[in-house]
């Protein structure tokens, strides 16, 4: 097995950051990700895809990566998060994909049960010990939420919906049918069901530094929960 520092192509990571009219928070975010990410002395690159932002993300994006050894930049019309999170995937250089979010500020402490995970499975599940910022409703849906994933697709993890770690040789193969939230559940339905292998840590959720949770948002559940049972849909008929 690979270790974190001896991969085929020389990066053990490429973290990806969807970003969409984030001008107020990209440049803080990029910069303390590449801070943590040279802390923890992990070979990575980062490549922010700014996902038709009509603000100046996409300016500081480029400005930032001919500033910064190791970030990059695809600009694209909108996609979604998990549509720019596959944007990313297939011009990524790393053994292990990551995305991180925009709003979530890095530290070594984050990264580091991830990275001592990389070469001993393909699929790294991070489990939030407690939801931050989360108001009632988002509670029960947070509590609802994985055990429809589970009902309906016999997945049987604990966190569904937050930073997750993918061998790129196993991601990029795989046929992904969503992008926005749900493409994060039917990545790891088709991971499982592709023979990969997966793993569990415990890591902290942090409070947001800016903005609102799109996932606060009724029209936002409504459209995940419509997107996972349109893949429920297709996954049944694959499957017979």
């Amino acid at each position: 097995m690979s270790s974190a520092s001896e991969t085929a192509g020389g990066l053990a990571l490429t973290v990806i950051v969807p970003a969409f009219n984030e001008e107020v928070l990209l440049e803080g975010s990029i910069r303390g990700l590449r801070a943590a990410l040279d802390q923890v002395n992990v070979p990575a690159e980062i490549i922010i895809v700014d996902d038709g932002s009509r603000d100046h993300t996409g300016a500081i994006a480029d400005s930032l990566a001919r500033e910064l050894a190791g970030v990059r930049v695809r600009h694209q019309a909108n996609q979604g998060i998990g549509g720019a999170f596959r944007s990313g995937s297939e011009s990524a250089s790393g053994e292990y994909l990551m995305l991180w979010p925009v709003d979530m500020p890095a530290t070594p402490g984050d990264l580091a049960p991830y990275i001592a995970e990389f070469g001993r499975a393909d699929v790294i599940v991070g489990c939030r010990r407690r939801r931050v910022g989360y108001n009632p409703l988002m509670l029960v849906n947070a509590w609802i939420y994985p055990r429809i994933v589970r009902l309906l697709f016999g997945l049987r993890v604990r966190d569904v919906n937050w930073i997750h770690a993918y061998r790129r040789s196993s991601f990029v193969p795989i046929n992904l049918t969503q992008k926005g939230i749900p493409m994060l559940a039917e990545a790891l339905v088709r991971l499982r069901d592709a023979g990969a292998t997966f793993a569990e840590v415990d890591v902290e959720m942090k409070p947001r530094v800016g903005g609102v949770a799109s996932a606060s948002r009724i029209v936002v559940m409504r459209r995940t929960l419509t997107g996972l049972f349109s893949f429920w849909q297709t996954w049944r008929r694959e499957r017979h």
